[in-house]
């Protein structure tokens, strides 16, 4: 679950709709980004697939993109084809409505297609939270890193959390040393916003054995005002609104406030999971390669799958490598069943260019449960027995199946799987991946195996805390289906470890924990909470 925070004083607009003197200068409610892979060179030129990472507590209705080399899109997540590699300005532009208004944003940013970052690379993120401002600078041969935060005050190490004292507009900066010697800097500009006068929070209760959500207002100060966008298109102004989901997948969930009494308005956004086998879900996702082609279902709890593959064979896994025999255009479709005994069907039309040789394809994605992880699924088909080599990008490589490798910095990366089958057929595959981190905490990627995937039971059921928000303690409930051992940690929005218990056995049942928070400063804080290996998370507001 990913939870994103952020404070906006929305000035100019309060004015406007609720006749308040502007205390604070105004932040736009939109803010555009995005990430990109560099796929392997074909003979229409090397793939470069943009992803848009855009922020808005509002629905984003128009996408603009625009290429140095003159490529143009206005898809949300386009491919652009390179003839050959070297570095590019890519910008985005986005266009959000947001409570009637429309707010318009641009990011812009290098690409290095087949080709290394500069050896000095001074680019860094500013992350803003009430608490501060988290600074995360670029790693690889980065050696020094000294930082300038534009308020007279400055700080050393690759990531640093700073706290204004007054909020505004700063140009931060960062200067950096590689290996070698080099010395380079950047600046980009810091928006502060006020926290003074309110700040939005709520908790999502849901009903169990349907889709439908209770949603409280826990915010500070005295709101006259709430907006709701619950993620699926539909928003409310209850204080305390109730929404029910028709499809299963993942929502943000914001809540927007204004205080006409403080002057300012604060946003707070949450990710929400619907489904867990109430909902059926049979949407899938694919990726093709000289010898198979995987297909990985929308993965649900307890629920059955049934593939055609449109040549008349069939699987029953969440996760399938399948051999087309001769190229074509195949109608492929998956037919879910969920707990509950609800069937449905999607389908895609697949188009395979080759059924022959061997292949070392791999797919790269965030692992959803652990911080700073990444799961790779090894594709790789051929003969048996293969042989592998890892290349990671780092100057490390690894030769087995199924590697787990830790990056000592974030940053952007060129990962290459190179296998040999038994008949002698090589086949390497290499993608550009940006993996990026919001703490000093290493990146680290787990290879598994792509075929059957990883099944987990996770013996920890019915996680809940309360109360929450808790100013002295809080207790965390918690029910497990079989003996095992347990180990509980609290960690603070920069990802420090504040609480760390003893690894416990833990009896079949229902248990309560006490967690005394009194000493904590106010704030978010990420409960994770491990059973059997399973890991849980659950977030805490400190008053």
């Amino acid at each position: 679950m990913k939870m994103t925070k952020t404070l906006l004083s929305l000035a100019a607009f309060i004015m406007v709709m609720l006749s308040v003197s502007p205390q604070v200068m105004a932040q736009q409610p939109c803010a555009a980004g995005f990430q990109y892979t560099v796929g392997t060179a074909t003979p229409n030129g090397i793939p470069v697939s943009l992803y848009d990472s855009s922020w808005t507590p509002g629905t984003i209705i128009n996408w603009n993109w625009t290429v140095s080399n003159g490529q143009t899109s206005i898809s949300q997540n386009p491919v652009f084809n390179f003839t050959s590699g070297g570095n590019y300005y890519v910008c985005l532009t986005i266009t959000a409505a947001y409570l009637g208004a429309t707010c318009t944003s641009t990011y812009c940013d290098t690409i290095y297609v087949n080709t290394l970052p500069p050896a000095c690379n001074a680019n860094f993120n500013a992350n803003v939270s009430p608490q501060g401002v988290l600074f995360s600078g670029a790693g690889g041969s980065n050696v020094s890193w000294v930082w300038s935060f534009g308020d007279g005050t400055s700080g050393t190490g690759s990531s640093v959390f700073h706290t204004y004292s007054a909020p505004g507009t700063y140009t931060a900066c960062l200067t950096v040393v590689d290996a070698s010697g080099l010395t380079c800097n950047s600046c980009q500009t810091v928006v502060v916003p006020s926290s003074a006068g309110c700040q939005a929070y709520y908790t999502a209760t849901q009903v169990p054995g349907t889709t439908q959500y209770n949603f409280t207002n826990q915010s500070q100060g005295n709101a006259t005002y709430f907006s709701w966008s619950f993620g699926d298109g539909n928003t409310s102004n209850s204080q305390n609104p109730t929404h029910t989901y028709n499809i299963a997948g993942s929502y943000v969930v914001c809540l927007t406030i204004i205080d006409s009494i403080a002057g300012c308005s604060d946003t707070y956004c949450d990710s929400l999971i619907v489904g867990g086998g109430i909902l059926c879900d049979a949407t899938f996702s694919f990726q093709t390669s000289p010898a198979a082609t995987v297909f990985i279902a929308n993965n649900q709890s307890n629920a059955t799958y049934s593939w055609d593959f449109g040549d008349g064979t069939t699987g029953t896994t969440s996760i399938m490598t399948h051999i087309y025999t001769n190229p074509g255009t195949y109608n492929v479709c998956l037919t879910a069943t969920n707990s509950n005994g609800v069937s449905c069907t999607s389908c895609q039309t697949v188009t395979i260019t080759s059924g022959a040789g061997c292949s070392s394809n791999f797919a790269v994605y965030p692992d959803t449960t652990l911080q700073h992880t990444y799961i790779a699924y090894n594709l790789a088909t051929g003969v048996g027995p293969l042989s592998y080599v890892w290349n990671w990008g780092d100057g490390t490589s690894s030769n087995t199946a199924y590697p787990s490798h830790t990056y000592a910095a974030a940053g952007t990366y060129t990962i290459c799987l190179t296998i040999t089958d038994a008949t002698g057929c090589t086949n390497t595959t290499c993608y550009q991946f940006a993996l990026l981190r919001l703490s000093s905490t290493p990146v680290t990627i787990n290879v598994v195996q792509g075929t059957t995937g990883v099944t987990e039971n996770n013996l920890l059921q019915s996680l809940m805390v309360g109360p929450n928000p808790a100013k002295e303690y809080t207790n965390v409930n918690f029910n497990i289906t079989n003996d095992t051992e347990v180990q509980y940690s609290v960690k603070n929005l920069a990802g420090q470890t504040v609480f760390s218990s003893i690894s416990t056995i833990y009896s079949t049942g229902s248990h309560k924990i006490e967690l005394n928070v009194s000493e904590y400063p106010a704030g978010l804080y990420l409960l994770e909470i491990t059973a059997g290996g399973k890991r849980n998370f659950s977030k805490i507001l400190v008053q």
